[in-house]
């Protein structure tokens, strides 16, 4: 049996085949995505991870198919159909269905989707070893702030790393740190946390965000500023955070050790917080 699907206003599973092959998502990557994470079927972050989605879609003109209490409305009756307690939501809003051409017309019907799939996060012993990361040329589009389905450069640098041992690449653009091909990447350097400016850049991460606060509070001081890739190997401790993730410490990169080759002081004391704060917010 299928996963929970909702689609269009109405649920199957996702063994009902229901996307049109003119789906302007399908034939243009003309969408966009949303990915969040849930736990004994309680949604975790649903309101930063349905602003996202919402501001995506405003950039690129697409109609947002739900309010934000339909959307909340959806999400806890999908998780209610599912038969598993815990995993990930996948959410795509897609321009619409039509005879397909570059030019499309104002007001089109968007195609809407959600469901729920299995997944298994890391346990504590991953959290305390950490991952291995490479690095790569980023060569995706020019609006990276946009979670579009546009993901091949993202895809393809995620296949480089997995040939190279590695769990993550790392972007890097005219010598510059952008985030990781599925995360966003923060550098520890003197008792201060680094990570790149929001812009075009960088995807806005709900984990980032919620991490940097979490740094504040516990008056850790935090630079949005561009690393420049020399600065990769002068620094104390790195760490990725995404959603599925959550903080997790980073202890090679290309091979060479980050610090010790071990999870961090502030590392450790971030993902601590940020594991407390996912327990405690839906």
């Amino acid at each position: 049996m299928g996963d929970v699907l909702w689609f269009n206003g109405r649920f199957t599973t996702t063994d009902e085949r229901v996307v049109g092959v003119e789906d302007r998502g399908f034939q243009f990557g003309d969408a966009v995505y949303e990915v969040y994470k849930f736990a004994a079927r309680r949604p975790i972050l649903l309101l930063d991870h349905f602003r996202r989605l919402e501001r995506g879609l405003r950039e690129v003109e697409i109609a947002s198919p739900w309010s934000e209490a339909a959307f909340a409305s959806m999400s806890h009756e999908l998780l209610r159909q599912t038969l598993f307690d815990d995993g990930i939501v996948y959410v795509q809003v897609t321009r619409g269905e039509m005879e397909r051409a570059h030019f499309y017309p104002d007001a089109m019907k968007p195609t809407a989707l959600a469901y729920s799939r299995r997944f298994k996060f890391p346990d504590a012993a991953k959290k305390e070893r950490g991952i291995r990361i490479i690095t790569a040329v980023d060569q995706r589009w020019h609006r990276c702030d946009v979670k579009s389905v546009n993901l091949l450069a993202n895809a393809l640098a995620k296949k480089k790393a997995m040939r190279a041992g590695a769990e993550e690449a790392l972007l890097l653009s005219e010598g510059t740190v952008r985030e990781g091909a599925t995360s966003t990447f923060f550098a520890v350097r003197e008792g201060r946390v680094i990570t790149h400016p929001l812009d075009e850049h960088i995807l806005p991460g709900v984990v980032r965000d919620r991490v940097i606060k979490l740094a504040l509070t516990a008056r850790i001081r935090v630079d949005e500023r561009p690393l420049r890739e020399r600065e990769l190997f002068d620094m104390n401790e790195a760490f990725i955070t995404s959603t599925t993730q959550g903080v997790m410490p980073v202890t090679e990169i290309d091979g060479r050790a980050i610090g010790n080759s071990r999870r961090g002081e502030i590392t450790t004391r971030l993902q601590r917080m940020f594991d407390e704060l996912e327990s405690a917010k839906g």
